[in-house]
């Protein structure tokens, strides 16, 4: 199965990354990363020994890796194929360019860690690693590994991710990592619960808003159009608008419609939603969302942030009215 992705690996060119700290970093106060993009790409340049010495150290992080592969088990041959790989060999040094260190991932991860245990959030034990692959997703669970694939951040403007339409280009920043990883830690330890006639648009906002306040509270010095993935001009429309938007939601008898495509409609990464009236940017959901938390969190500042995360509070059919929103 491997030789499969090594057969396309110029099809994944355009998602690879890497940076040059060697072995499992971590900044004071950072959290330990291992630093697998630089691990595998020196893995097929190691003799027998140092080979088996890698596969030992950081057997957690390598076989989750080679699972996203479709690799079930982890043997130095495996390994030696996917670090020989033209993927790997290629674009390991473009990367080198966007994290020539992973130091600041090592500490962004450790501050959230920190701000999540301040705030009362139970996350699960977990190793990280620094990895490159062509898949999808950006950040990965496999088993208890959380990978955090580099080659997603590159710039909004890397031609690699040039056929992508803006929106979604928006969020493949080097400065929208610490948000992916607090939305990936939050987001798989508090998923939204609700079914049935509880899941309205109405509670889907209102989750949105509680885990955006969420990576408020656990990024350091966050930025709200970052948290909630909007340009500055969307931001400033849904500001000016948001009286509007609220009336028209309210109007259509859309806040309690329970279809999931309605849902999707207004949380999902989006263009734009139209046959509006007016055509609003994507995800305006998260902005109403966060407004009608951050109204009910005036009124119950006691309020904490695994509370928030409960479906006793986003399916609550006094949320709304206690809000004052």
């Amino acid at each position: 199965m491997l030789k499969k992705y090594i057969a396309v690996g110029s099809i994944l060119m355009i998602l690879m990354a890497s940076c040059r700290d060697t072995g499992s970093v971590h900044s004071e106060d950072g959290a330990p990363v291992a630093n697998l993009v630089r691990v595998i790409d020196e893995y097929h340049s190691l003799d027998s020994a140092a080979r088996m010495d890698t596969l030992s150290l950081y057997r957690p992080e390598i076989t989750a890796l080679m699972k996203t592969l479709s690799e079930d088990s982890l043997s130095d041959n495996m390994v030696d194929a996917w670090s020989s790989s033209l993927a790997v060999e290629k674009f390991t040094p473009v990367v080198d360019s966007i994290f020539p260190s992973i130091e600041p991932l090592s500490g962004a991860l450790g501050n959230i860690l920190k701000r999540s245990e301040e705030n009362n959030l139970e996350l699960p034990h977990r190793k990280y690693a620094a990895v490159v692959y062509g898949r999808p997703e950006s950040i990965l669970f496999v088993d208890s590994v959380m990978l955090i694939a580099l080659n997603h951040f590159l710039g909004a403007d890397f031609e690699g991710y040039s056929h992508w339409p803006v929106y979604r280009r928006l969020d493949k920043t080097p400065e929208n990592l610490p948000y992916s990883i607090a939305e990936a830690l939050v987001g798989t330890s508090y998923p939204y619960r609700a079914s049935g006639a509880d899941a309205t648009l109405l509670s889907r906002m209102l989750y949105e808003g509680a885990l955006a306040t969420a990576k408020m509270k656990l990024v350091k010095d966050a930025k709200l159009s970052a948290v909630l993935g909007y340009n500055a001009r969307d931001m400033e429309w849904l500001e000016k608008n948001e009286s509007e938007i609220w009336r028209e939601l309210v109007s259509k008898k859309l806040l309690y419609d329970n279809s999931e495509l309605t849902a999707d409609r207004f949380i999902a990464p989006a263009p734009a939603i139209r046959d509006m009236g007016t055509q609003w940017p994507g995800r305006v959901g998260r902005f109403i969302g966060y407004r009608i938390v951050q109204a009910y969190l005036t009124r119950h500042p006691e309020t904490k942030l695994n509370e928030l995360l409960s479906p006793t509070f986003y399916t609550s059919s006094m949320t709304l009215p206690d809000s004052g929103y």
